[in-house]
């Protein structure tokens, strides 16, 4: 299991070092991007827990638009006392003002780490091999079976299914299939998020009923895995991935 992981965007060479240490205590994965078109062509390729933005780097704040694209769910602003409208109308979750000590921003970070693997542990992926009962495609002049549609792994929010052909993106589906070692069987519909020419695509839920994801929930968690727990300075720890 990895690591939460954390992209740091800051130019200035004290915050850098201190938030980085402050980070790496707490067992993540530190990324450092100076600028913020190298922020957002990392965002574009890695998946990130944490985004951290130093409001002194120009245009770093923007990253965290309402629109923004990539960013992640758990945002810090880094902002000088006299320009706090910097992240007026922004998604920023936690304001440290700058300067800080690192127990300042650890008490953030504390604030904020549960949160973090809660989404974390939501969107790990559990490898499986499931052959789903039924597979039907929703489309706008009707709907159309995919035969031998196979689970290769399911988290709370979606799965990875494998077909003998390319999923439309954006397309709706509604599978049904069968836990494994249980007597449960379960419908969701889903939207094709990703896909690959081999056949595989990334599927998440959509207008789940309540008593399906109760029940994909508490198998889950009787497989694992089991609950993080807060990883506290000094520390390293591996957390689910996504």
């Amino acid at each position: 299991m990895e690591m939460l992981s954390a992209l740091l965007v800051c130019g200035d060479a004290g915050t850098l070092s201190v938030t980085q240490k402050v980070l790496e205590e707490y067992g993540m994965s530190v990324r450092v991007a100076p600028s913020a078109p190298a922020a957002d062509l990392l965002m574009k390729r890695t998946r990130f827990d944490l985004a951290v933005f130093d409001s002194d780097v120009p245009g770093a704040m923007q990253l965290a638009a309402p629109d923004a694209n990539h960013t992640p769910k758990m945002i810090f602003g880094l902002v000088r006392a006299f320009k706090t409208d910097a992240v007026v109308g922004k998604r920023v979750h936690f304001i440290v003002q700058k300067p800080f000590s690192a127990d300042i921003l650890g008490k953030s970070l504390r604030a904020a780490y549960g949160s973090m693997l809660r989404e974390r542990r939501a969107a790990f992926r559990h490898p499986v091999h499931i052959t789903a009962s039924s597979c039907v495609l929703l489309l706008e002049n009707g709907q159309r079976n995919v035969p031998n549609a196979k689970i290769l792994d399911v988290s709370q929010t979606g799965l990875c299914l494998e077909t003998q052909e390319t999923l439309p993106q954006g397309v709706v589906l509604q599978i049904s299939f069968a836990l494994p070692n249980s007597k449960e069987s379960l419908q969701f519909s889903g939207s094709v998020m990703w896909n690959q020419n081999s056949g595989k695509a990334g599927i998440k839920f959509v207008r789940v009923d309540s008593a399906e994801q109760i029940k994909l929930n508490s198998w889950l968690e009787s497989i694992g895995p089991g609950d993080a727990e807060l990883v506290g300075r000094g520390t390293s720890g591996r957390q689910s991935s996504y």
